[in-house]
């Protein structure tokens, strides 16, 4: 829209004096506003007075929804521009003309009633008049000096008189909220955190010296559990923990992240700046720790780096870290054979031929929550696998099953069972054995006990090596032969299940209940239990921003998955490990000293 603006002026012998300019837009703002393309700077017209728009073809409007606005001597909220309208907006009068060539509207501008002489005589003697105490008797050294010792007496003396004359206040374990406000309560910056809401006035409970800021040795008398950032376990560990850490100063104070009298929620920080103001220069205030520069999720963090358990292997050398861009060592080699893809395909038929008929199963089948709803239950044979991997052996004969366990107790059991055969003439029927090898209901072995315990033998050995080679332990184990034994017997690999991919992270997994497995973990295609289906960073950055609100993802802070303390609620959870023969589990402890391994 292109407007053609007149502007009329008297001069003191009352000719009128006429500037044109073009105004270009696609409204025109009038008003005292310095934002108005029509600017009337005077302060009886509004900031933003009226709006001049295109409505249609060569159709204009001028609307005042909230000013005052007189149209041909009518007052008027809106109106359509023709040539010949007079408006008047505050003291101001406007003419609309006719266009010329080119231009869509026209119209002249002028100041129709000034501001009286004397209001504006007024105004500039009220702005001149000064005001002060100069003319009156009192002076200004001598209040400032008084009002300074009002506040040193108020604020200082009598708070400090009376910290060291009430002992009461200090030694007493708890005193009661509603208790008269006390002198030195002028010194309290804010209401305490919820948890330190029993303490009441007892301020001596934190501030064990005066003037001296709240040291960790107080924090702990309290909270005797409360982890360090990282382990002390080893002699780097503790040298890097005294370089970045000091004992009650500087970062290391407990304080100086938790700062209380900040409001009832308010102790517990989540904050990004939590952790990046130390981890944002990471590599170069602490080189040896080996741990990358970390500012926002979304920006900068560094690939995933995998817990994963190592076959065989016991204590801390039983686990090795690997990230999620080494696609050569990224393998999870837990000796055992599980083909996701098999267990999860949906055929025709409605799934997989189980004992009880054909089975559809899905990921909830193996994969149960814990009580904690943050990670899993282990998988273990009997309870997940049993009941469609039988472990029968004479299965026409008996429903006895040989034990999930040491090869020993397997070939021991076999024996057993055909030797109480052989003992007691049980009839043995298994077709695909030769018709010499069966005994018949009834019967006992020709020769006496020397042919039996041949049988008996030759048949739990036929039967193992079947279970061993071919059937049953084959089809989830890596087994071989073990040449070193005197007779036949079988190595099985050691397994290696690994749990805790991520130990220094927290995810929830009951968090995040409504979305299908399959959109973080692709098992459905997984032909080999080497894969590694853990979800990778680009995987939760499409769900989670980082510091930054985002359209359609969560906030991801630092807090979002991990935790300060060692121990803590939200620090993840340890590797469990294998201790060496056979004695149980440890924990992994996953110290800042093994953050490059």
């Amino acid at each position: 829209m292109k407007l053609l603006l007149a502007r009329l002026a008297k001069n003191k012998q009352g000719q009128v004096a006429r500037t044109d300019e073009v105004i270009e837009a696609e409204s025109i703002l009038i008003g005292r506003g310095t934002d108005c393309k029509l600017h009337l700077p005077d302060p009886r017209v509004g900031l933003h007075h009226a709006t001049i728009q295109k409505t249609g073809a060569d159709r204009f409007t001028i609307d005042a929804p909230n000013s005052a606005m007189m149209i041909d001597a009518r007052a008027e909220r809106a109106s359509l521009l023709r040539p010949g309208q007079q408006i008047q907006l505050g003291p101001y009068r406007l003419g609309i003309l006719p266009p010329p060539d080119g231009i869509d509207v026209a119209l002249t501008i002028e100041l129709s009633e000034p501001l009286a002489d004397r209001t504006i005589a007024m105004a500039l003697a009220q702005k001149r008049t000064r005001g002060g105490l100069a003319a009156t008797w009192l002076s200004k050294r001598a209040l400032s000096w008084l009002f300074a010792a009002l506040v040193g007496v108020g604020f200082l003396a009598w708070p400090v008189y009376h910290s060291l004359k009430q002992d009461h206040y200090r030694h007493a374990l708890v005193v009661p909220l509603k208790k008269s406000i006390t002198p030195d309560g002028a010194w309290d910056p804010g209401p305490l955190d919820s948890g330190h809401a029993s303490f009441g006035r007892n301020c001596a409970a934190c501030h064990q010296t005066p003037f001296v800021q709240v040291r960790n040795d107080a924090c702990e008398s309290c909270h005797k559990a409360v982890g360090w950032h990282f382990p002390h376990d080893t002699d780097s560990a503790k040298k890097l923990h005294a370089a970045v850490f000091s004992a009650d100063g500087g970062e290391g104070r407990c304080a100086a992240c938790h700062r209380d009298h900040k409001g009832v929620n308010a102790l517990k920080r989540q904050d990004s700046p939590l952790c990046t103001d130390c981890h944002l220069d990471l590599k170069t205030r602490h080189p040896a720790v080996g741990i990358p520069n970390v500012t926002d999720f979304k920006t900068d963090h560094p690939p995933f780096k995998l817990s994963m358990l190592v076959a065989g292997k016991t204590g801390n050398d039983a686990v090795i870290r690997v990230s999620q861009l080494d696609k050569v060592n990224l393998v999870a080699k837990s000796n055992l054979k599980f083909p996701h893809d098999v267990h999860l395909a949906a055929t025709p038929s409605g799934g997989l031929r189980s004992p009880n008929g054909m089975r559809a199963m899905e990921c909830k089948n193996c994969h149960v929550p814990d009580e904690t709803g943050t990670r899993f239950k282990p998988i273990t044979m009997k309870e997940h696998c049993q009941a469609c991997h039988s472990l029968e052996f004479e299965p026409k004969a008996s429903q006895r099953q040989v034990p999930h366990g040491r090869v020993e107790d397997v070939i021991a059991m076999v024996n057993e069972f055909y030797a109480e055969a052989a003992l007691l003439g049980k009839p043995i029927d298994q077709p695909d054995q030769p018709t010499q090898d069966r005994m018949r209901a009834g019967t006992r072995q020709a020769g006496g006990p020397v042919k039996s315990i041949a049988w008996v033998r030759q048949k739990a050995d036929s039967v193992v090596t079947e279970m061993m080679e071919k059937r049953t332990c084959f089809i989830c184990h890596e087994i071989s032969r073990d040449a070193t034994a005197a007779g036949t017997t079988w190595k099985i690999a050691p397994i290696a299940m690994t749990r805790h991919w991520l130990p220094k992270s927290r995810f929830p997994h009951n968090q995040h209940a409504t979305f299908d497995c399959k959109k973080c973990h692709d098992a459905g295609k997984s032909k080999s239990s080497a894969d590694v289906l853990i979800p990778d960073l680009a995987n939760c950055q499409s769900c989670h921003s980082g510091s930054d609100i985002e359209k359609d993802k969560a906030p991801g802070t630092c807090e979002s998955c991990h935790g300060f303390h060692v121990g803590g609620s939200r620090a993840g959870k340890p590797v469990i490990l294998p201790k060496p023969n056979g004695g149980g589990v440890k924990t992994f402890k996953h110290s800042a000293a093994l953050a490059d391994k």
